[in-house]
């Protein structure tokens, strides 16, 4: 029962759901939610997806009162798989079991003889590694836990105590986290979309075009996403295409309101207008930021206290990136080395995120460019101070995560843990910082010593689990102590009364133990059973003796267990202020994490500079982009000891503006394209580039249009891919955009090709209504001509070196065009078989020479001589003539033999040998013969 829309549930919470007059109600710490509104009851309604998935017990099964419970919650949570709680084990019935033994290859037995209910199930404390596989494999499980202690008399109490769904999973290993993304159609074609990372509390909204909403849900990458019914068939095909992979929740429409979102959300962070943090009045973006934070403590039955506040998404703040350009940059992620991979030394997860951030959304500001760029040459500078600001941040940990899994009630002591460490090692950093730019996020963080103090009762090494004990340090509570005490005097008694029994009783064999079915037991053996005294009680016969109990060891075991208990209880009240005192503090915990965050970023782009050679750029407010002596971050990374050749970039929006681009494959005219972009994106996102000096005047996006890929999942050819991506960037370039377009018109006929590749330059000159800067790369070496007419457009070209023992791709960008590409050249290095390069030679020449072009455009005149159609191209078919000859375009089987004879060495051959020789060329050339016969 594979269910896309379905949720994943953890008995770590502390909600809890009740079965009710009217159904079910929803409990958030301690307080009932209003049941009309309930996100979860509409998903488990009878009429939800998955409310036939609900099983039918065969008649001859008696309902027993555990099958009623498990009925009662299952009909509730038709759409999830239902884990219930029984002893130590999360059991599984019917169809849920089989699903859930198939994905997570566990064993599927039954219940009854008759096996008509399978059963599969996993242990209690091992459950978030289960759990984490469903939800990667897309499934949903509602987690129903004891919520009662078994008495052995009465039916255990349980209930459903969360639901995590794919988007809403977050467990202890951030790599397997949930994002959840809500959105809706918007007036004018817009796209209402709000972005909710549950582990961080990160939660943004804003109301973006289709091509933004795709940007974004494609870096976001969301793993489910809320939807108002009826909506997926409205949407953009794009968007409808982008998502349809993704788990999605269709809810009614009515959750999605712009007014209700405005007012819920602002009363959440307690504003008078949602207007404070970017969102207008009447935008649809409240509503789905609503219905997000909703569904996200609705599932967790928790406040989500740890989300605090709303940023807006509005495309005024960043540089835009669309998709094709983060994949076709390899910015963040794939299989290739990335630009993050090529910055990332960051020391905490925090400062991962916050890099990855900065990559995907360079900033548009020069006064914060500029703000970040102080920040890292504070650390370039003093290569020390970076070095012992690296090391202090490797003592911190993740307390974005760990404030959000303890707001939504599935935190663990080492969560705590995380929080202490992290403080413990905050002030060492702020002194490191004292008087730097990059300290100035931590001079802004409140003062945290009051929750650092209350922190320290935490144990050094806490135990993952609370009920493990251990939790809270020795010396730290006077109540806890004394019964800790107590505990540890009961070994000790123990050992004693053993030593006193054996001698008062003088039997040297006898024992005293315990477990968990007969409690504290002494043990004697059978030859000695003569020797009982009258106050030993019996209590279990064995093969081998019998066990006994006295007065004095139940009143110990009383103790012992009263002191078990305490502990137990007194650890935990301990525990859960700590939590709650914590969570108070959330606000301030959250302030450490964004500044440790940003440090962290800041230093590891200081510390790549720093080893790299990397330059501050000058970000101004105008047009010009000079790039002197720059190289690609990543391919230099790539080439290890190997040099890079640096290359200048020129361009200025009021002035030469195009660069078209002419030279051989494998010169390194992709590899110049990209670098340019990135660069630019490196210094609008306050990092520093690899280049002698750089001047970046500000751009609001940047196009990418590169490489040749298909996309036959949505009917799209190499070709249509290549105009839909050079149509979206057409129209859509400003002023201030950078665009890269490489090989436009190489999918299609060469006149076609260059013509399409003409008059899209042509466009960008004027009719664009905007003045882009572009670097424009062809094998059209007929588009050089326009550099002639229009003085917007420069022409360059990858330098290249001919010498007798052959070409030499000098990777040098010269100002001059090209005249040739080299393909044959590149195609010997990748080891095409040299009777074809020699025949493409051939025709090569006679091409230039009769300026005609393969294909046919030309007619009968366009074939050189020999090549496959020319005969037929120069005949009419028509009454009388006989049957058309097709000649070879290359005699590869004459031309093997040739090529044998002239490789041939006469004197190294024996008669033998040569004989064999002579036979086999014999026998080629009567196949070659036969084969041109007509």
């Amino acid at each position: 029962m594979r269910n896309e829309n379905a949720g994943v549930c953890d008995g770590a919470g502390r909600g809890t759901t009740r079965a009710g007059e009217e159904g079910f109600v929803t409990v958030r710490n301690g307080m009932e939610c209003e049941e009309g509104s309930s996100l979860l009851r509409e998903l488990s309604a009878p009429d939800a997806p998955g409310g036939e998935k609900v099983p039918v017990l065969p008649p001859d099964i008696k309902r027993t009162p555990m099958l009623e419970q498990y009925f009662f919650w299952k009909e509730r949570y038709p759409d999830c798989l239902l884990f219930f709680r029984m002893g130590d084990f999360f059991e599984l019935f019917f169809d849920d079991a089989r699903t859930a033994s198939a994905v997570l290859d566990i064993t599927l037995t039954a219940r009854d003889p008759e096996k008509k209910i399978p059963m599969a199930g996993v242990p209690f404390h091992a459950v978030e590694g289960y759990l984490g596989r469903l939800v990667r494999e897309g499934f949903s499980v509602a987690l129903c836990d004891q919520v009662t202690e078994p008495d052995g008399r009465t039916l255990v109490e349980r209930s459903v105590v969360r639901v995590v769904t794919p988007g809403t999973y977050v467990p202890e290993d951030p790599s397997g986290e949930g994002r959840l993304a809500a959105l809706a159609p918007a007036g004018e074609g817009g796209i209402a979309l709000a972005l909710l990372a549950p582990g961080t509390g990160s939660l943004e909204a804003g109301t973006v075009s289709e091509n933004e909403a795709a940007s974004l849900l494609a870096t976001f990458a969301p793993q489910e996403i809320l939807l108002p019914r009826g909506t997926p068939e409205r949407l953009p095909g794009r968007i409808r295409e982008q998502i349809a992979r993704i788990p999605q929740r269709l809810l009614a429409r009515s959750h999605f309101d712009p007014a209700s979102g405005e007012e819920r959300l602002a009363a959440r962070f307690a504003v008078a207008s949602l207007a404070a943090h970017g969102v207008l009045p009447g935008d649809a973006a409240a509503g789905c930021a609503r219905v997000a934070l909703d569904y996200l403590e609705e599932t967790h039955f928790s406040a989500a206290r740890h989300v605090r506040r709303l940023r807006p998404l509005h495309s005024g703040l960043f540089l835009h990136l669309d998709v094709t350009t983060v994949r076709n940059l390899d910015l963040v992620e794939g299989d290739a080395l990335s630009l993050f991979a090529v910055l990332n030394r960051c020391g905490t997860p925090m400062g991962k995120r916050c890099l990855r951030e900065w990559i995907l959304r360079p900033l548009r500001s020069v006064e914060e460019i500029r703000k970040r760029q102080d920040a890292v040459a504070s650390l370039t500078e003093d290569p020390v101070l970076l070095r012992a600001v690296r090391d202090a941040l490797g003592a911190c940990r993740d307390v974005e995560r760990a404030l959000g899994r303890l707001s939504l009630r599935v935190g663990t002591p080492r969560d705590l843990a995380a929080i202490r460490d992290t403080l413990a090692a905050f002030p060492g950093l702020v002194a490191l910082c004292e008087g730097r730019k990059a300290g100035e996020p931590l001079r802004a963080v409140p003062d945290l010593a009051p929750l650092m103090e209350t922190l320290r009762t935490l144990a050094d090494d806490p135990p993952r689990l609370v009920h493990a004990g251990g939790v809270i340090r020795d010396g730290a509570d006077p109540e806890l102590d004394e019964w800790r005490c107590v505990a540890r005097g009961g070994e000790e008694w123990l050992r004693d009364y053993a030593a006193r029994e054996r001698e008062l009783r003088g039997i040297k064999s006898l024992k005293v133990g315990y477990n968990k079915v007969f409690g504290y037991y002494i043990e004697i053996s059978r030859a000695n059973l003569e020797n009982i005294p009258p106050e030993y009680s019996r209590k279990q016969t064995l093969v081998g003796g019998e066990r006994f109990v006295t007065e004095e060891l139940a009143v110990f075991e009383d103790r012992m267990r009263s002191s078990s208990e305490r502990i137990a209880a007194r650890e935990s009240a301990l525990y859960e202020e700590l939590v709650r005192s914590t969570l108070e503090a959330g606000a301030c915990v959250q302030e450490l994490g964004r500044a440790l965050a940003a440090l962290d970023a800041t230093a590891s782009l200081a510390e790549v500079a720093w080893e790299r050679g990397y330059v501050r750029p000058l970000v101004t407010e105008g047009t010009r982009l000079a790039l002197h002596g720059a190289r690609h971050p990543v391919v230099e990374v790539a080439l290890g000891n190997r040099p890079f050749t640096p290359n200048d970039v020129l361009l200025d929006g009021d002035g030469v503006r195009i660069a078209v681009v002419t030279g051989p494959n494998m010169a390194g005219k992709s590899t110049y394209l990209r670098m340019a972009a990135l660069l630019i994106l490196m210094a609008q996102m306050g990092s520093f580039v690899p280049a002698e000096r750089a001047e970046v005047g500000l751009t609001d996006r940047i196009f990418t249009r590169i490489g040749a890929r298909d996309e036959l999942d949505r009917g799209l050819s190499t070709f249509m891919v290549e105009m839909v991506e050079t149509a979206g960037i057409l129209h859509n370039v400003t002023d201030r955009s950078f665009v890269v377009l490489d090989e436009i018109g190489r999918g299609t006929s060469t006149y076609d090709g260059m013509s399409i590749a003409w008059a899209v330059l042509e466009y960008l000159l004027a009719p664009c209504g905007a003045r882009p800067k572009v670097l424009f790369a062809t094998h059209f070496h007929e588009l050089t001509a326009l550099a002639e007419r229009h003085g917007e457009i420069t022409n360059c070209s990858m330098a290249v070196e001919e010498t007798a023992e052959g070409v030499t791709f000098l990777h040098r960008v010269v100002p001059r065009p090209a005249d040739r590409s080299y393909g044959i050249e590149v195609a010997r290095r990748a080891g095409i078989p040299e009777a074809v390069l020699r025949r493409s030679r051939e025709l090569l020449r006679e091409f230039e020479t009769r300026r005609v072009v393969p294909g046919g455009e030309g007619g009968a005149g366009a074939f050189p001589d020999g090549a496959v159609g020319a005969e037929a191209a120069r005949s009419v078919p028509g009454q009388g003539r006989g049957r058309m000859r097709q000649l070879s375009l290359l005699d590869a089987a004459k031309d093997a033999v040739l090529e044998e004879l002239a490789l041939l060495d006469p004197d190294s051959l024996t008669p033998l040998q040569a004989l064999e020789v002579l036979y086999r060329l014999r026998e080629k050339s009567r196949c070659a013969l036969e084969e041109g016969a007509p």
